[in-house]
């Protein structure tokens, strides 16, 4: 005998919230820094290596060539540890060795001429140069990488200056500075940290800001770490400068980032 009895319907899986898409990430300084001159990973590595075997050139037992020019061996052993690379040429005498990517043909020349003063260049096809520069003096410390395409520093190394229209925060421990110039105008950014309150770094950016002709908004961001935030604008929107502050234990770490159209001044 059929059953009258009416089924229940059948449950409706809960609908799956949208996955919003991956947000694009803009370039690092260091990307577009060496950009167009051998590539990060080559450059890098055999700087690091340069300079970590010229710190202990002093060592015994290494061969002629590395006695002769200490930086020319490094760089050959940072090139032969990387199977995609390879050696063209090599001068002990003038410091230069010259490197081939195996799948661009692109071909690279290191220049250590300098390295005793803690400078190293390189050299595309192109012509276009990157220069390492590092420095131990007290009260400079720190690591400078510059390009025809910007510059950045690490630490108290000496930096390329903001426009005068962007505030310096007197009295702040430097940790990165960065700088770029394009056809269509400039951006920056630089950090450091200070033991000052966020209120009086704030005000010392709002105050000065102002001054200078900028429209100025403070934000407060909520969420794990408590942020503190400004923005201003000037012409239009064709000069812009953005400050963050994030506290960092007893400290206030501070990133300031300016762009602009046209000249940087």
């Amino acid at each position: 005998m059929a059953s009258n009895t009416t089924q229940p319907p059948a449950p409706t899986a809960p609908a799956q919230p949208a996955t919003p898409a991956p947000q694009k990430k803009g370039k690092s300084p260091l990307v577009w820094i060496l950009a167009g001159c051998g590539g990060l990973i080559v450059i890098v590595g055999i700087v690091f290596a340069v300079f970590l075997y010229w710190g202990a050139h002093k060592l015994k037992g290494y061969a002629a060539s590395a006695r002769k020019n200490p930086a020319v061996f490094a760089a050959k052993i940072a090139v032969m540890a990387n199977p995609e690379i390879e050696i063209v040429s090599s001068d002990d005498d003038a410091g230069t060795v010259t490197i081939r990517n195996k799948k661009t043909g692109e071909e690279l020349t290191m220049n250590a001429q300098d390295i005793k003063q803690g400078r190293l260049k390189f050299k595309n096809e192109k012509g276009e140069e990157v220069t390492f520069e590092g420095s131990g003096q007290q009260g400079k410390e720190g690591f400078r990488i510059q390009s025809n395409k910007g510059s950045m520093t690490f630490g108290n190394a000496e930096g390329e200056k903001p426009p005068s229209w962007v505030p310096t925060y007197p009295g702040g421990r430097s940790l990165v500075t960065a700088s770029q110039k394009t056809a269509e105008g400039f951006t920056g950014h630089y950090s450091f940290q200070t033991a000052d309150p966020t209120e009086k770094v704030l005000s010392f950016y709002e105050r000065e800001l102002k001054a200078a002709g900028f429209a100025v908004e403070r934000t407060a961001m909520q969420g794990m770490v408590r942020l503190a935030n400004l923005n201003a604008k000037a012409d239009g929107g064709k000069r812009t400068v953005n400050v963050i502050i994030t506290p960092v234990g007893e400290m206030a770490q501070v990133a300031v980032q300016y762009a602009g159209v046209g000249s940087s001044e």
